[in-house]
């Protein structure tokens, strides 16, 4: 994995989120790209001469679309609490 893939964002759960329409766009190109991807069997893979390199390249623009979708990500929730228990008055 690329160094600067490696820090890949986590979003809260319990809090939504919005992305642009460009970003759906995005998640959906990865899902197709994860879907050929899944699809290949190794026979296939092997019979076409698919080069490694290939495959991890795709693999690779699947990453940096998620990535780059998650950073976009608006936050339309509140704040998580940093505090457990009742609220202080």
């Amino acid at each position: 994995m690329s160094p600067r893939l490696a820090a890949v964002p986590s979003l809260p759960e319990g809090i939504n989120y919005v992305f642009s329409e460009d970003d759906l766009d995005r998640l959906r190109r990865a899902q197709l790209a994860a879907a050929l991807l899944a699809a290949l069997s190794s026979e296939a893979v092997s019979y076409v001469d698919v080069p490694h390199d290939s495959i991890a390249a795709v693999a690779e623009y699947i990453a940096q679309d998620i990535h780059g979708v998650l950073n976009n990500a608006q936050r339309i929730g509140p704040a998580p609490s940093t505090t457990r228990g009742p609220v202080p008055d």
